[in-house]
């Protein structure tokens, strides 16, 4: 099974692309296979339609999703709704019109916000499962909200997030919903049709 995780922060060392590895982290230890595009692979030219971005990181996003089964997207929260950046590469997307099945149709998406309080990551989550649905994702009953205030000031944030009992039963119900489901998806695409 094959997973696509997108997200983080342009911000080095940004909280939500420490949670993205960690979900990656869990995905692997269930046997997914994981192509991690981060902020940085992530900041692309603003999506115009027809513009034909085939090339480079965009060509790379769009190469991840499709041979993807399942997806998580974790966005660092910026007034209340995801992150510019994210939201442009899930843009790009729109370039998967024409697949068949179109954009992510089929497959299952985990959603993960990070902010500065547990309501701004909510809402960003709500925003986030919004597009996705309108790109005919499977969103995971668990999505996960995730209060980056006091994890940002610690010394060694990728400790404090895999010492945080209650963040980290969270990621791993919401990395176990989009790995059973994406499972089931990916064996169900090796039977042959009668």
């Amino acid at each position: 099974m094959e997973l696509a995780l997108l997200g983080g922060s342009l911000r080095p060392g940004s909280v939500s692309e420490r949670v993205l590895r960690a979900c990656a982290d869990l995905a692997t230890a269930r046997g997914a296979r994981c192509t991690v595009l981060t902020a940085a692979e992530l900041d692309l030219p603003l999506y115009r339609p027809g513009a034909g971005h085939h090339r480079g990181p965009a060509a790379d996003l769009l190469a991840a999703v499709r041979r993807a089964d399942g997806l998580i997207v974790a966005t660092p929260t910026y007034h209340g709704g995801m992150s510019g950046l994210l939201k442009n590469a899930l843009d790009h997307l729109e370039d998967l019109a024409g697949d068949r099945p179109a954009y992510l149709d089929g497959r299952v998406v985990g959603s993960v916000a990070v902010g500065w309080s547990e309501h701004g990551a909510a809402t960003a989550v709500a925003a986030l499962r919004t597009t996705v649905t309108s790109l005919r994702g499977w969103v995971t009953p668990m999505a996960v909200g995730v209060n980056s205030i006091e994890l940002a000031a610690l010394p060694d944030v990728d400790a404090a997030i895999r010492a945080d009992a209650r963040l980290m039963r969270r990621l791993t119900i919401l990395v176990g919903q989009v790995t059973d489901f994406a499972g089931r998806g990916s064996a169900a695409r090796l039977v042959p049709s009668v």
